[in-house]
This record gives C-alpha cells, sequence and structure tokens, in this order.
C-alpha cells in the first residue's frame, strides 16, 4: 500500500552513529526543506519510545538497526538507507536521499507487512515479539544442550543440538538461512524452526502454521536465548520457551516497486 503526501507530516530519525558519515545530517536537511518535521532523533537503543505520533520512521544503518528500530517503534513504518553489508530490509541507498523523500512525499512509498514472531518464557511470563527470530544457543562452547520440542502440547522431537533458531519469514533471510533453513516468501503466514548443528543424521527443519505453537524445553544444562540478535538472556535447565506467530507485524516502507524475490535475487544471489 501507500502512505499519502499529506500524511508524511511528522518524521523520525534512527541512526548507527558508527557508520552514519554525516547521512543523517543531510536527511534532516532535505526533509526541513520540504517543510517535515523531525521530531525525533536518536541512535538505535532498541527500547520503546511509545511515540505514535509519528507518521513515518527513517533508519539510516543495517538490518542490525531495522530491528532495534522496530522495538523502539512499534507498528510504525519503518524506511531504511542501508549503510550496512546486507540491507535485505532497506528500502533506499544513501546516494537517492533526494529521490527517495520526493518519492515518499509524492506518495511513493510502499509498505510491505510481515508477521512476528510471539515469545514467551517461564520465567516471568511476559510476551514478547520478533521480527526476525528467536535464538536459543547452548551456553558453553565445548557443550551441546538438549530441548524437548513439542507442536501444540504434542512431543514431537528431542533435539541434541548447539541450539534451535525459530525465525519468521523474512527471518529465513538471516541467521536461519545460515544454519541451512530454507528461503519462505515474506507472505506466507507460517515460521520455521531451524536446528544449529544438531547431533543427529536425520534433523530437519520444520515449516509451522499461523495456527501452531512450539514448545522447547531446556533439559539437563542452561541455555540462552536471544531476540533479533539482542542481549541474551539465561534459560535455566527445566524451563520452557513457547514460540509461536504474533498478529503483530512489522511494517517496511520502500521507495520502488518492490519484489520479494527480486530482494532475494539482489542480496543473496
Amino acid at each position: 500500500m501507500n502512505e499519502a503526501r499529506d500524511k508524511i507530516q511528522r518524521v523520525g530519525i534512527v541512526t548507527n552513529p558508527k557508520v552514519d558519515d554525516g547521512h543523517s545530517e543531510r536527511l534532516v536537511g532535505i526533509l526541513q526543506e520540504r517543510g517535515v518535521e523531525v521530531e525525533k532523533f536518536s541512535e538505535p537503543t532498541g527500547e520503546s519510545q511509545g511515540d505514535g505520533s509519528l507518521d513515518l520512521i527513517f533508519v539510516l544503518g543495517g538490518d542490525g538497526t531495522m530491528l532495534r528500530a522496530s522495538r523502539m517503534y512499534p507498528g510504525r513504518v519503518l524506511l531504511g538507507v542501508n549503510l550496512g553489508t546486507v540491507g535485505f530490509m532497506s528500502g533506499m541507498r544513501p546516494e537517492e536521499l533526494e529521490t527517495g523523500v520526493e518519492k515518499v512525499l509524492g506518495g511513493g512509498l510502499h509498505v510491505q507487512e510481515y508477521r512476528m514472531l510471539e515469545v514467551r518464557t517461564d520465567g516471568d511470563g511476559e510476551v514478547r515479539a520478533a521480527a526476525n527470530d528467536a535464538v536459543l544457543l547452548k551456553e558453553q562452547p565445548h557443550q551441546i544442550v538438549r530441548v524437548d520440542v513439542a507442536v501444540n502440547g504434542e512431543e514431537l522431537v528431542s533435539y541434541q543440538c548447539d541450539g534451535l533458531i525459530s525465525a519468521t519469514p523474512l527471518g529465513s533471510t538471516a541467521y536461519a538461512l545460515s544454519a541451512g533453513g530454507p528461503l519462505i516468501s515474506g507472505d506466507v503466514p507460517c515460521f520455521i524452526l531451524v536446528p544449529i548443528a544438531p547431533h543427529s543424521l536425520i534433523s530437519r527443519p520444520l515449516v509451522l502454521g499461523e495456527d501452531q505453537v512450539v514448545e522447547m524445553r531446556i533439559v539437563d544444562r542452561g541455555a540462552l536465548l536471544s531476540l533479533d540478535g539482542g542481549d541474551p538472556e539465561e534459560i535455566p535447565a527445566g524451563e520452557r520457551i513457547t514460540v509461536g506467530l504474533s498478529r503483530k507485524s512489522v511494517r517496511i516502507g520502500r521507495t520502488d516497486e518492490w519484489s520479494w524475490w527480486r530482494a532475494v535475487r539482489r542480496t543473496f544471489l
């Protein structure tokens, strides 16, 4: 869908200072020349800013910056300016700032919505969202972790592995891909479970539907859980993690006609 010109009046900017190199100052100048108010300007803390008045968030950095911005501004449209290496989630390149802003203000902003993961742990019961993935990892490099997996309450398999990746279709292009998982088209309502270095000859990734919930119970020794590449939290032995597809979405804007497979070809092939 497109965002109309008269709706883009107040924007925020999230920028990674390590790669900014003056691009954010240039963007502020371009926006102000066109009468757009920059209300928020911040580094990617990943903490919610609780500001629903912004019409658009410009994100200057790579995919990691985009993920942190999605936690800062849940539900807002994110338009990434790729200053990173992969940039699968980005909508424009830095040399396109002037033309990109003109397209946005002229009604040429194309927005795609991608379902997120819903993650709970026994420890606090809090429901957390992840746009890309929830990664369960062993604590010690020289050890493996054992994880018992059930789907919708039915016991399925016990993995002995370095960890497990639960990923959305958007996240299927990230860590899950490097671990041998499938590429899932962004419009498919599903999520995947990919074992990391399983101690087995027949272990395969699983594709799960939108009404299915995976329960992972940590056996024998503790593990670490990281959402979207964030700081890991310790999960003690015996604790359970439940993962399913959330009704919430991350909204990503782009300034050109775009298709999932065109981005796959541009980024990975």
